[in-house]
């Protein structure tokens, strides 16, 4: 324990989630838990730093972590709502969270679709008219101003993506309801994922193998030490799990609203991920598959061409946690990289400098 504290480091493990079942319904009641979160029992383990020794430390459970970010997340009311029509399973409520103590909220651009009135409500009940500040359609996340609010508790966006394995959770604030909570360990990566026709393509997508709930559109997806590692989207029939977009698209859309960024950085270019397995399946390199090429682009006047794989961005190798995405890397915009290609059997060096959108 002397060295694990010197480390000031603990391994934080709880179950979450146990129910106690009387005898009476008590199979009816162990199979709802089971339908809505999965396994009833869920254990969260998380690597975090803390600053006191780490014997005697409370462990810390999905409840706890759900409770102790609640403040942060916000119902995001798309339409205008009365007694008349309010009702559970009304029509015109999204989820959101905050990111700054005066109000910038972000959730997901598809939980604003058909909105005709914004207004952004707390969980202790405080109400504000909302605004649009601004939109990523590539990364399908959108930023809101909860206009006149101060005092508010944001919650942090970690700056480190998720890896497949960990175990997450969503928290919501949906109506009817004071906080709902669904658990998953994270599938997938970076991935790409298209929610109905006529819809772009989400980039740096992360899956999660959960049971996925309609009204968590919007809501934060959260690692085990309370982090922002994701924003849900309802995925609908496109995915079977729960489906986030990234965290890091999220931070810099707001970096973009507060004057720390201006433009967004992109390559002009669609792809998607390709595994090593299916690589290997395939007999090429694992990296990102290019699908289409924007016309006038980054990529276009670089000169990669659709089928081309990019194995690289400078030194860093394409895969899950660093997918072929401008955002996600971190890149400026009037950045020049190199990037590694694959090419008909021959490996390419392609120059290109990061555009903006």
């Amino acid at each position: 324990m002397n060295r694990l504290a010197s480390d000031r480091r603990t391994l934080l493990a709880a179950v979450a989630l146990s129910a106690s079942v009387g005898l009476a319904g008590g199979a009816l009641g162990a199979y709802a838990i089971y339908s809505r979160f999965g396994p009833s029992e869920r254990v969260v383990t998380q690597l975090v730093t803390t600053t006191g020794p780490s014997s005697g430390a409370a462990p810390i459970t999905v409840t706890g972590i759900a409770q102790q970010k609640a403040a942060g997340v916000v119902q995001v009311v798309t339409q205008p709502q009365s007694v008349s029509v309010l009702a559970p399973g009304a029509a015109g409520f999204a989820s959101g969270f905050l990111v700054s103590p005066d109000g910038l909220v972000v959730t997901s651009v598809h939980a604003l679709e058909g909105a005709t009135n914004l207004r952004i409500t707390t969980a202790d009940g405080r109400a504000y008219p909302g605004l649009v500040v601004r939109a990523d359609a590539a990364h399908g996340i959108a930023l809101l101003r909860a206009v006149g609010a101060q005092g508010l508790t944001p919650l942090s966006i970690s700056n480190t993506a998720p890896r497949a394995g960990d175990l997450v959770l969503a928290v919501a604030h949906p109506p009817f309801s004071s906080l709902t909570v669904s658990t998953g360990t994270v599938s997938s990566t970076g991935g790409t994922l298209t929610l109905s026709d006529g819809e772009p393509q989400l980039e740096s997508v992360i899956e999660v193998d959960g049971t996925p709930d309609p009204r968590d559109d919007g809501a934060p997806l959260l690692s085990g030490a309370g982090d922002v590692v994701g924003v849900v989207v309802n995925a609908g029939a496109a995915s079977p799990g729960i489906v986030a977009m990234s965290a890091q698209a999220a931070a810099g859309l707001v970096a973009r609203a507060t004057g720390s960024a201006q433009s967004q950085p992109t390559f002009g270019v669609d792809s998607s991920l390709l595994d090593p397995a299916t690589a290997a399946a395939a007999g090429v390199p694992p990296g990102a598959l290019v699908v289409s090429v924007a016309a006038g682009g980054p990529a276009a006047q670089g000169g990669l061409l659709p089928r081309d794989i990019v194995t690289s961005v400078d030194t860093t190798p394409i895969d899950e946690t660093h997918p072929f995405d401008a955002v996600a890397l971190g890149l400026d915009v009037e950045q020049q990289v190199t990037l590694g290609v694959w090419r008909a059997g021959k490996t390419l060096s392609v120059a290109l400098t990061v555009g903006s959108s």
